[in-house]
């Protein structure tokens, strides 16, 4: 076994390393033909504006609020109230208010799922609108595999 100190450089041992661009032996600009944003005279300009340059600049950023609306809160049924009233008035434990939740995202979730079925079968019935009904029926799906794996003892 040699040492790398007694291996003989090849013909490619003297070239520089990094970034340059050689033809016919001759060194060209490292920049020609290259976008505007990757030349190596770029490297002081800002990154992006998103990216504070101080500590305080990002506490600044933290505690300013997106831009997100929020979801308006949606005005409930006669049925709801009713059953939302008779909830607070029933003395339930922690067991039984799973399997309360749990029958509630099952009934959801066999929705959702006859829903992805019935679209299924329908020709008229748009690709991405399946998906989605899909993608929420396996979300109901985790959220239900996450109730019931929930120990109350």
């Amino acid at each position: 076994m040699t040492k790398p100190a007694d291996a003989t450089p090849g013909p490619q041992a003297n070239q520089p390393r990094g970034r340059y661009r050689f033809q016919g032996n001759q060194p060209l600009d490292p920049d020609a033909g290259v976008h505007p944003e990757m030349a190596s005279g770029q490297d002081n300009a800002p990154v992006g504006t998103g990216i504070p340059n101080s500590p305080q600049d990002l506490i600044a950023m933290q505690t300013t609020k997106p831009e997100r609306p929020e979801k308006p809160e949606h005005q409930h049924s006669p049925k709801v109230k009713q059953v939302l009233e008779l909830l607070k008035t029933l003395e339930t434990g922690p067991a039984e208010d799973q399997q309360i939740a749990l029958v509630l995202v099952r009934q959801l979730e066999s929705f959702h799922d006859e829903v992805v079925a019935e679209m299924k079968d329908d020709e008229e019935a748009k690709h991405s609108q399946i998906v989605s009904w899909a993608v929420d029926a396996d979300r109901l799906y985790r959220a239900r595999m996450l109730l019931e794996h929930v120990d109350l003892e």
